[in-house]
């Protein structure tokens, strides 16, 4: 049989055993943290507030409108730097910086670019009659009131008999009317640009310089 004093030694050996564990599988229980200070050196600041974040324990903080700041930080953390105005900055607080306790960081004005801008996706050959039927027309018809003659075509005359009445709108596209009107529409525009190009171009030159047949 035991006697105490075996008994208490044997349970300090215990509880030292599982201290010496803990500490082992959690070292950053015992790693010191302190409040670091520090300040932004960007003239340009202007009153901005940038994100300060230490990664390592997900806390974070922001700077004063003359750039300092402080946050708690252990050696070995990561903190990151970042807003619109100024591009990331990574800083990791090795020995030199923790036993300072103060940081200064100058940050990268950063570049806005706006994406691509596609003004338009069709490709031109030159042949109307093929470049024209890859185009949208768009057709709208907004309820103003006419003022002077009536310049329209004799299709877009005869459409505008459709917007009055949801019935009549129905029965024009039940009887095909409304879509054959849209194709005489689209022929009559293409008939004007074929005009237009006559005014401004003689004849001669397509047939005759560029070799076009008059067909």
């Amino acid at each position: 049989m035991r006697s105490v004093s075996e008994i208490k030694s044997f349970q300090w050996s215990i509880m030292l055993f599982g201290f010496i564990c803990i500490a082992n599988l959690s070292p950053a229980w015992s790693q010191e943290s302190i409040k670091l200070q520090g300040r932004i050196l960007n003239d340009s600041l202007e009153g901005s507030f940038i994100n300060i974040i230490n990664k390592n324990t997900n806390t974070g903080t922001i700077n004063s409108t003359s750039g300092a700041f402080e946050i708690v930080v252990r050696e070995k953390d990561t903190l990151q730097f970042s807003s619109i105005q100024y591009k990331k900055l990574a800083v990791v607080i090795n020995k030199m910086i923790f036993e300072s306790g103060y940081l200064e960081v100058e940050l990268i004005p950063g570049i806005n670019e706006l994406e691509e801008v596609k003004i338009s996706n069709i490709s031109l050959t030159g042949n109307l009659v093929s470049d024209i039927s890859e185009m949208d027309i768009i057709e709208e018809n907004y309820g103003f009131k006419r003022v002077g003659p009536d310049v329209r075509t004799v299709s877009e005359r005869k459409m505008s008999v459709y917007g009055g009445s949801p019935v009549d709108l129905l029965l024009g596209h039940l009887n095909g009317e409304i879509k054959m009107l849209k194709k005489v529409g689209k022929n009559e525009k293409f008939r004007a640009v074929l005009e237009k190009a006559e005014k401004m171009v003689p004849l001669s030159f397509y047939t005759d310089d560029l070799k076009i047949p008059e067909a």
